[in-house]
């Protein structure tokens, strides 16, 4: 018999509806702004992707000698947008309406080999049980050794987007309500069926450069980004559990806006085009907040704080100004 399901600890939503409310006061309808979708702006993305890709594929095929390294990096770095599309569609943001951001979610997910369904069930655990017993995006609720926690966050860093791969669906089946996990079996079996077919019948050559190269690429960045954006924070405050980190404006752009990630924790619903304006609007309002200059400086700090085996949280900025890390 399956044990009754944990309820999502409430203090999470009361953070964040204060916050919420903290944050917008007088610039509400700027606020709800930002939360209408655009379809132009979601289609320029998806055909990004396409035209990223379609040139990362004639590198590759017309490429000579270690020409093709180039296109595999191309075709990795449009792969890298599937994950956050798919993401987008876990929040409802990808499309209007429900049933085309479900098929939308599917499609985008099934090269990168996840089940939209399981997914978002384990995604809303973790934006509502953040720091909780049903959030596994972040771990010292888990592990409570700093050695163990040390351990997942090194994991995560190389091995987190495989290790995904495998845990979401087990996971997902396990939060999905029950009439979700029949579609979640059926999206998993179709993913599968088209790995096998993939397998048997696709030249290796063809699969290693097109798909798995680009997504060993993918994974390399999906890995830094959903590492900084949680890890080395304090998940008992709102302000603290989830990271913003500055990007060039090409990386931004590469990302989807993705590197705003306290902001997304903040209001989930703004769709990640518009994620750029909320920060432009609600970082001056912010109390405190986890921040990162770049990518490479978290790493630097992130591996500074490995070799201390320190779990304070590191970025943090006061309207005053940085604090010691």
């Amino acid at each position: 018999m399956r044990a009754p399901r944990i309820a999502p600890d409430n203090r999470i939503k009361g953070q964040q509806r204060r916050a919420s409310a903290e944050i917008t006061a007088g610039i509400e309808n700027e606020i709800e702004r930002l939360h209408q979708l655009n379809p132009r702006k979601r289609l320029g993305e998806f055909l990004a992707f396409f035209a990223i890709y379609a040139i990362g594929a004639l590198v590759t095929h017309r490429s000579t000698g270690h020409g093709w390294i180039v296109g595999v990096l191309l075709m990795g770095i449009a792969m890298n947008s599937l994950g956050i599309l798919l993401h987008e569609g876990l929040h409802g943001v990808l499309a209007a309406d429900p049933r085309r951001n479900h098929l939308l979610s599917f499609l985008v997910g099934l090269p990168i080999l996840l089940s939209a369904s399981a997914y978002q069930a384990t995604h809303n655990d973790h934006h509502y049980d953040l720091g909780r017993k049903l959030d596994y995006g972040t771990y010292r609720q888990h592990l409570h050794k700093p050695g163990l926690v040390w351990s997942a966050y090194l994991l995560q860093l190389f091995l987190g987007s495989v290790i995904y791969v495998l845990l979401i669906p087990v996971l997902g089946y396990r939060a999905a309500a029950r009439e979700v996990r029949p579609i979640i079996c059926i999206e998993l079996a179709i993913i599968v069926t088209a790995l096998v077919l993939a397998i048997l019948y696709v030249p290796a050559p063809i699969l290693l450069l097109y798909w798995l190269g680009p997504l060993i690429v993918t994974n390399v960045l999906s890995n830094i980004r959903g590492l900084a954006s949680h890890a080395l924070g304090d998940p008992e405050d709102i302000y603290l559990s989830s990271r913003t980190v500055t990007c060039s404006t090409p990386m931004e752009w590469l990302f989807l806006h993705e590197n705003y990630h306290l902001e997304h924790h903040l209001f989930p619903r703004v769709p990640s085009y518009h994620l750029a304006e909320l920060h432009r609007l609600i970082w001056p309002r912010l109390p405190r907040a986890l921040a990162a200059p770049s990518y490479p400086r978290f790493l630097a700090d992130f591996f500074g704080a490995a070799l201390r085996r320190d779990l304070r949280p590191v970025g943090v900025e006061t309207r005053q100004g940085v604090s010691a890390s």
